[in-house]
């Protein structure tokens, strides 16, 4: 089990070392005809079934990781690694848990609007002009959505982790927004 953050789902966001070995490559191993990267814990590298005594070198670093795709910048491998590894992915998670919380209070007060519109019998006054800027909205929406997958491809971010994001399937993500442009969303 990796590192877990308060108040969010670990299927989302948990973190994890990753060894790198002194030549730059990170120690794989395949299961269900699939690679994946060797975590790195507590000085045990693991395939993510319990610890296994490695028949590698040590690390020269450890590199800070998270399910949704985030890495962090290499610790050199020393007594120290670990806890600058897991700071590392805290601060990460600190700026999800804010950026979260002000998303999902901007789509909670839109929703509380509509219902308020709602109840107040604009839906039923003027359905067609509710209906267009709904439409609006949502195509506003589907655009930073496209933004954000192109970003998320310019990462290199697999369609699972793309789709697990959506809450569909790698195909139904790949389906959906293979035509997003994989460039950062802002360029640097």
């Amino acid at each position: 089990m990796g590192w877990i953050y308060d108040g969010v789902s670990d299927a989302e966001h948990e973190g994890y070392s990753i060894g790198v070995l002194a030549g730059g490559v990170i120690p794989t191993y395949a299961t269900g005809g699939q690679w994946f990267e060797m975590e790195f814990h507590d000085g045990w590298w693991s395939t993510g079934h319990g610890p296994k005594e490695p028949e590698m070198a040590e690390p020269a670093w450890l590199l800070p990781a998270c399910v949704c795709g985030w890495r962090g910048e290499r610790a050199e491998y020393n007594a120290h690694a670990e806890a600058e590894a897991r700071a590392q992915w805290d601060a990460h998670m600190d700026e999800v848990t804010v950026y979260l919380l002000t998303v999902a209070r901007a789509a909670e007060s839109l929703v509380d609007l509509l219902e308020v519109a709602r109840k107040a019998g604009e839906f039923d006054d003027r359905p067609l002009a509710v209906i267009k800027a709904l439409r609006v909205t949502q195509a506003h929406i589907s655009s930073q959505i496209n933004a954000a997958v192109g970003a998320a491809r310019a990462q290199e971010l697999s369609w699972e982790l793309i789709g697990d994001a959506l809450g569909v399937t790698r195909q139904t993500a790949h389906e959906r927004y293979r035509g997003a442009e994989a460039v950062p969303a802002q360029p640097r």
